[in-house]
């Protein structure tokens, strides 16, 4: 596969898996919606405080993964984690669906920042499989890096923006056809790029 092929590749890829991690039902998504019933534009400010704590853990583990990088078993397993913890996530979402902070005690900014920096799943979520995305954005240099960190916060800004603007203009457009839809693609994600991971993982031991 040529670099511009892998290029194309890993940006779907990044705005795919990124999309399912933050359509994900959720304290973040929950606390967008909360906000947004009092400030149209909250959203931002939560995804704001979310950067604040993923931006700097970003840049950590894609200049640990560039290290790493050499071990090739290493990097095998570590997609096989990400495709095991997008299996788990799939089947917890479907679970745990109504489980859901609905309360913001904080401002947004502080709520985004909260949320992230004591939400262990976040941190399981980026030692997985944001680590196995980290991995395939070595292969482009710092360039790989900055297209990877810009199109995952825009992913997070996009749709925590998109809740709280909804949920400004009003609870009935998040009823419960709405949720149940997020919630359907949102596994249908997951799992399907766990399948993904699997196999590409498996190419990598085998």
């Amino acid at each position: 596969m040529g670099l511009k092929a892998q290029l194309i590749e890993f940006i779907l890829l990044t705005l795919t898996i990124s999309l399912s991690g933050v359509m994900a039902p959720g304290p973040m998504s929950a606390v967008a919606m909360n906000h947004g019933t009092q400030q149209r534009f909250a959203g931002l400010f939560i995804a704001s405080g979310h950067a604040f704590v993923e931006l700097p853990l970003i840049v950590a583990l894609f200049f640990g993964i560039a290290f790493t990088s050499r071990f090739s078993s290493l990097t095998a397993y570590i997609t096989l984690a990400g495709s095991i913890v997008l299996f788990i996530l799939g089947t917890v979402t479907i679970r745990d669906i109504r489980k859901q902070i609905t309360i913001a005690h904080h401002s947004p900014l502080i709520d985004g920042i909260v949320l992230s920096a004591f939400n262990p799943y976040f941190f399981i979520w980026w030692f997985t499989i944001g680590l196995t995305l980290i991995q395939k954005s070595v292969v482009f240099g710092l360039s790989g890096l900055a297209i990877f960190s810009v199109l995952h916060v825009a992913c997070d800004y996009v749709w925590l923006l998109l809740l709280s603007m909804v949920s400004f203009a009003g609870a009935s457009f998040l009823g419960k056809q709405f949720k149940t839809a997020v919630s359907i693609i949102t596994v249908v994600m997951l799992y399907g790029f766990g399948v993904y991971f699997l196999f590409d993982a498996l190419r990598q031991i085998l």
